[in-house]
């Protein structure tokens, strides 16, 4: 049985991937943070379809100490790693000039750094296996930027370089590491925009519609199981990338 572990599993995109990479039959490490009965909600999801592989592993990715403690206990548990899915992120929106020092580390913290510690842990074990695969969860934001969260795209456009340079680095290994820009989706972090900035985004797409969440996951999975594909970024959506 393959393993994966999703950081930031309890809610939004995560929760949605744990569940179907639970589905194809993987061990699937649910990390969260703070809200662990919502973890716990996603492995018994799990556990009610049929796959009783499902544990919840809690750290702050803020916190490499713990990030090496959540990795050892994945392989206690499961005796390998085959998939990393560094999904865990958070925003603190402000124009620049009234962003605070707090209000940009936090986000880069969690969502580079914080990815950073968990992929050189993952690779750690992977190296040893001869093979593996990390899926870094960035953002079109990465490329377009934005108005009010220049600390979030700036993130995520660190995340496309890590992804690239890890690519090339851990290839020896067997170890694939690409990206994907998951698209927009009705998350918890989406619900802090307004009506009519969703319907601005909703605009932007070529087709007229935002990603559906299927699609995405379906994507991730693929992407987790091919081999011959490395230091690539997938763009989940219809808004066109200039």
């Amino acid at each position: 049985m393959k393993t994966v572990l999703i950081t930031g599993a309890s809610r939004g995109i995560g929760r949605e991937l744990a569940l179907a990479f639970g589905r194809a039959g993987y061990a699937v490490g649910v990390n969260y943070q703070k809200e662990k009965a919502a973890a716990e909600a996603v492995v018994q999801e799990i556990w009610e379809a049929g796959n009783k592989e499902a544990e919840v592993f809690p750290c702050d990715v803020r916190d490499s100490l713990r990030v090496r403690q959540m990795i050892d206990a994945v392989v206690v548990r499961w005796k390998r790693l085959d998939v990393l899915v560094n999904n865990a992120g958070i925003t603190r929106d402000r124009t620049i000039l009234k962003m605070t020092n707090g209000e940009w580390n936090d986000v880069i913290d969690v969502n580079l750094s914080g990815a950073f510690w968990c992929l050189r842990e993952a690779a750690r074990v992977m190296s040893r296996q001869k093979s593996g695969a990390v899926i870094n969860i960035a953002s079109i934001m990465a490329a377009r930027g934005g108005f009010g969260n220049a600390n979030y795209a700036a993130a995520k456009a660190g995340l496309i370089g890590l992804t690239k340079g890890a690519a090339r680095e851990l290839g020896r290994f067997h170890i694939t590491v690409n990206a994907v820009l998951p698209g927009f989706h009705a998350t918890d972090m989406a619900a802090a925009l307004s009506e009519e900035q969703r319907e601005r985004v909703t605009a932007e797409h070529a087709l007229g519609h935002t990603t559906q969440i299927e699609d995405l996951t379906r994507l991730v999975m693929e992407v987790a199981q091919n081999t011959s594909v490395s230091g690539q970024i997938f763009n989940i959506d219809s808004r066109v990338i200039a």
